[in-house]
């Protein structure tokens, strides 16, 4: 059974046309119509319908649909392990990670992978949500270690619920005793964290109705913090983020408790390899012991 006859009878279903599947594929129209005829040939019966409407399948080929569709995916996963054999990449993981994950989490996680799996090679790039959710898609990624985002289809297993908290400057007029209420933030000067971290935080603020005089900022967590502490405005990191640097201002708990859904994403229905499989289940046992405190 020839796998560029399957791929271009579902792509003929897919786009309605042989003209269409003609062009994505590669192939002249008249090619494509030939492959279906003899792929209905080799099967015996008749796949698609042919017709004003365009392309679809017969009753016998949304019958195997399914099936020839499962063909290909197992196909296409063939394919990449025999890439990643020949490239040296059966060893090779490619993360992507958010810089406070990167500092405080990935460390250990490899550390301990490597003890597991010695030869490993691990490449590992900071980004911001986009630039790591776009480069999982692309392949850029085995995995990335970021926050939950419904904007982007993946497969994501939770590890951490990252709270966050309000940054204020010392000296503030707020009851450092109590959590700040998160309409405190409403018409303050708030420094909008940058790298994709404004999604999380819009969303927050957009499900409790709070408006912000929003600063857009183009800085890393370090420069937020010393922007607030210097007056000039108001910000939310997450407990992650500020760990080890927030004594120049004050880190309050926010009401009603909010925080963002760390963990680590896959491309959609990919086979994750042996490597990535061990990389997860490293990372889930370092997160067990992880002190929230610090």
């Amino acid at each position: 059974m020839n796998i560029q006859k399957l791929q271009a009878l579902v792509a003929s279903i897919d786009l309605g046309s042989f003209s269409r599947a003609a062009e994505r594929l590669g192939y002249t129209q008249s090619a494509l119509t030939h492959m279906m005829n003899s792929l209905e040939a080799e099967f015996g019966f008749p796949l698609l319908l042919r017709g004003h409407f365009g392309i679809r399948p017969t009753e016998e080929g949304t019958r195997l649909l399914p099936q020839i569709r499962r063909i290909l995916e197992m196909q296409e996963e063939l394919s990449e392990d025999i890439r990643r054999i020949r490239e040296g990449g059966d060893s090779t993981l490619r993360v992507g990670a958010y810089s406070s994950i990167a500092m405080h989490w990935l460390p250990s996680i490899i550390e301990s992978l490597r003890r597991d799996c010695p030869d490993a090679q691990i490449e590992l790039t900071q980004g911001s949500v986009s630039e790591l959710y776009e480069g999982l898609t692309s392949g850029r990624f085995d995995l990335i270690l970021a926050s939950r985002n419904d904007r982007y289809p993946c497969d994501f297993i939770p590890l951490w619920d990252d709270r966050l908290r309000a940054i204020v400057p010392k000296g503030y007029p707020v009851d450092i005793h109590a959590p700040f209420p998160i309409e405190g933030f409403s018409q303050k000067s708030f420094l909008m964290p940058s790298f994709g971290f404004d999604i999380d935080i819009m969303t927050v603020l957009n499900e409790h109705g709070v408006s912000p005089r929003v600063i857009s900022t183009f800085v890393d967590d370090p420069t937020i913090l010393s922007m607030v502490e210097h007056g000039l405005g108001i910000s939310i990191l997450s407990e992650l983020c500020i760990r080890g640097q927030g004594g120049r201002v004050l880190c309050l708990p926010i009401a009603p408790d909010v925080s963002r859904r760390l963990g680590i994403a896959t491309a959609t229905g990919k086979k994750p390899t042996e490597l990535v499989r061990r990389f997860i289940a490293h990372a889930k046992k370092f997160i067990e012991g992880f002190d929230r405190e610090g």
